[in-house]
């Protein structure tokens, strides 16, 4: 798209006008998410551009990104991953019940968890290692637990070629299950459970959650994911309603060990015997 927009034009004539007309024209056939992440591909072009001196600025840079709506994170409880699970056996995608427990124990992208190769898991030491990475920090060795091992000790009885999830297409030729073939079965799964709409991304979600519940600080948490820094962490670590409403009821405890006050009834103004009485406070000073 963007080699058909500005492919024949000279890069010293674009101005921000350009770059907001694409945007605009483009937010009519694609979501905000996409045109942002296309507009930061040509930001970072013209960048390059002034970088090698062959634009004095970039023309582009102070164009703002579009306003993306917030998504509604969705934490699967443990009945809902069992409903989900168990679900995947009435879906025609072979490997599809083994990517979903892969995510849900190691918090794997879908891009890092598709073309895994046989290469990369260490059985012996009982890793995962993540190579082909989305960033530096994303290259990281991932420990296996029990429910990891025990899956990729089973498939791997079965090995029959270097990728992980290997299909057959065409006359033979070996290759990763697709990210359409997932995301078809992953949303026929999500409906036969019955749950409301879950995104593949929210098995991540779920992943780091259940750490932090468990306990697990944030700096572990955020080796495991493969983050840069520890704020997109901190957009993982959800706290569930029932945390939350047994935070606020600590506050009872301040004054549980309070004796409660006796009220006299020969009292003609109602106030308790042995009543707390505040200090008087001067409005003009202490």
């Amino acid at each position: 798209m963007l080699v058909e927009v500005f492919g024949k034009r000279r890069i010293s004539d674009l101005t921000a006008i350009d770059a907001e007309t694409y945007k605009t024209n483009r937010a009519r056939k694609v979501r905000p998410a996409s045109v942002n992440r296309e507009m930061t591909v040509l930001k970072h072009m013209f960048s390059k551009a002034v970088e090698w001196r062959l634009l004095p600025t970039n023309p582009f840079r102070g164009v703002r990104s579009l306003r993306v709506p917030s998504r509604i994170e969705r934490i699967l409880g443990v009945d809902e991953e069992s409903r989900l699970l168990a679900a995947c056996t009435s879906v025609r995608s072979r490997f599809l019940r083994s990517v979903l427990v892969l995510a849900l124990n190691t918090g794997m992208r879908r891009g890092e968890l598709l073309p895994l190769k046989w290469d990369q898991i260490d059985l012996i030491q009982g890793r995962i290692r993540i190579l082909d990475a989305k960033t530096n920090s994303s290259k990281r060795s991932i420990p296996m637990n029990s429910t990891v091992f025990t899956l990729m000790s089973e498939l791997a009885r079965n090995k029959k070629s270097q990728w992980f999830f290997r299909v057959t297409e065409g006359q033979g030729n070996n290759t990763w299950i697709s990210k359409l073939d997932l995301k078809k079965g992953f949303r026929k799964a999500v409906e036969l459970a019955g749950l409301p709409k879950i995104r593949f991304h929210d098995l991540r979600h779920t992943f780091a959650t259940r750490l932090v519940q468990k306990n697990v600080d944030l700096i572990t948490v955020q080796r495991l994911l493969g983050h840069v820094n520890i704020s997109m962490t901190a957009r993982y670590a959800h706290s569930p309603d029932s945390a939350r409403i047994a935070a606020v009821k600590r506050l009872d405890e301040l004054f549980s060990s309070q004796p409660v006050p006796k009220w006299s009834p020969e009292s003609n103004s109602g106030s308790a015997v042995g009543e707390y009485k505040p200090r008087q406070v001067s409005a003009l000073g202490p």
